[in-house]
């Protein structure tokens, strides 16, 4: 049976660009081995975000896939950063025109994160924005609300879509490659109706500079779930993931926590301290540089094979940024695992991963792995918790 095609919902924004007509069989058909891979995540609601240089064809990217899986019979909400950038009329608050300061100033995470992002997650939310405020008219759209289904996909497209300020809310993350170069000369094009002459200048000068700050602080690339050659547009090709090492030597009452992040030493013997508080309790720590830059997604699929590990602790950037040290915790159970799609559902009704202070690892991994507790149950702490971290039920 044919599923009924849903709807795509997009933003209010003036800051359009069209859905691209179908370049080829190729590209087709590797926008549905995507879309599929995408849809394969669950069937509650998925974040996807998109990111590459300027120009990269985010934009189009999105609506593509977007316009597959409503035709699988999912809705799906549209986005992109642009809608989400900070004023003009407060420009003369800070520096957003040098390559240093767009990659500081230009994006109002904050308002990414209340209008959008966190609804988009939350079980409790029936809509979202999908513009804060319009670039180009400078209508602030935030009271105009979309509806949320339960299986709703949101695409989100932009520049700095990993920065670390939003980076966990992703289910799925896409990376567009092309040459700075090639980035700069199709941005050239692209704005010259309303940067003129300025036009390459703007995207050399400015917007590739800040795309690369971005690329040396965040190092986004190994995180991806697929990276995409979109060098010809008829003819884009998935490029090799980078390897990783084996996980191996747990014990079989060790819980597992895996190192992502090599920023900051201090931190890291931080979190390795309150790991060791109690020395009855053990856990088989992964410090190894081979992981760096490693999302959820990538450590999960390299610990399935334990088929008696519940949970899983990432150590990543925003463990060694934040004042709480929150790992992220990430639950092994799949879909396949479950008896049917309402249990999967129950299970993460608050997500499939929050974050925990590292006092918190031994507690959750223990009652996971002997069944007294459940991973909702801890899950749902952190979400009504001020910073979305479990702390205790005390």
């Amino acid at each position: 049976m044919t599923a009924q095609r849903a709807d795509v919902h997009h933003s209010p924004s003036t800051w359009q660009q069209p859905v691209p007509a179908p370049a080829s069989a190729e590209r087709a058909a590797l926008v549905e081995e995507m879309a599929t891979a995408i849809l394969a995540r669950g069937h509650g609601r998925l974040l996807v975000g998109i990111d590459g240089l300027t120009a990269a064809g985010k934009t189009s990217f999105g609506h593509e896939l977007a316009d597959w899986i409503a035709g699988a019979g999912r809705p799906v909400l549209r986005a992109t950063l642009d809608d989400f950038k900070k004023p003009w009329k407060d420009r003369h608050l800070y520096d957003r025109e040098s390559g240093e300061g767009y990659y500081r100033n230009a994006y109002d995470y904050e308002r990414v994160r209340s209008l959008l992002l966190d609804p988009a997650r939350s079980p409790e939310a029936d809509s979202c924005a999908l513009c804060g405020i319009d670039p180009l008219t400078q209508v602030d759209h935030s009271a105009h609300r979309t509806p949320l289904a339960p299986d709703a996909v949101l695409v989100v497209d932009g520049v700095f879509a990993f920065r670390p300020e939003i980076d966990d809310y992703w289910d799925y993350r896409v990376w567009l490659d092309v040459d700075p170069e090639l980035s700069v000369r199709r941005g050239a094009v692209r704005d010259q109706n309303w940067a003129g002459s300025d036009a390459e200048a703007i995207h050399r000068d400015r917007y590739l500079v800040a795309e690369r700050i971005y690329l040396a602080e965040v190092d986004p690339l190994p995180r991806m779930d697929v990276l995409i050659d979109n060098t010809d547009f008829a003819r884009p090709r998935v490029l090799a993931p980078r390897a990783r090492p084996a996980v191996t030597g747990r014990g079989e009452f060790d819980a597992l926590v895996v190192r992502t992040d090599y920023e900051d030493e201090s931190a890291w013997q931080e979190v390795r301290a309150a790991l060791t508080d109690d020395v009855e309790l053990t856990a088989l720590v992964v410090d190894d540089p081979a992981w760096s830059g490693a999302d959820a997604d990538e450590v999960v699929a390299a610990v399935a094979g334990d088929k008696d590990l519940s949970v899983v602790f990432l150590a990543d950037a925003t463990t060694m940024t934040s004042a709480h040290r929150g790992l992220l915790a990430v639950t092994m159970v799949t879909r396949e695992e479950c008896e049917d799609d309402e249990e999967y559902a129950w299970l993460t009704e608050f997500g499939s991963r929050f974050r925990t202070v590292p006092a918190g690892v031994h507690s959750i991994h223990a009652n996971l792995s002997i069944g007294n507790m459940g991973f909702e149950e801890f899950a749902a702490e952190a979400h009504h918790d001020p910073e979305r971290v479990f702390r205790s039920f005390e």
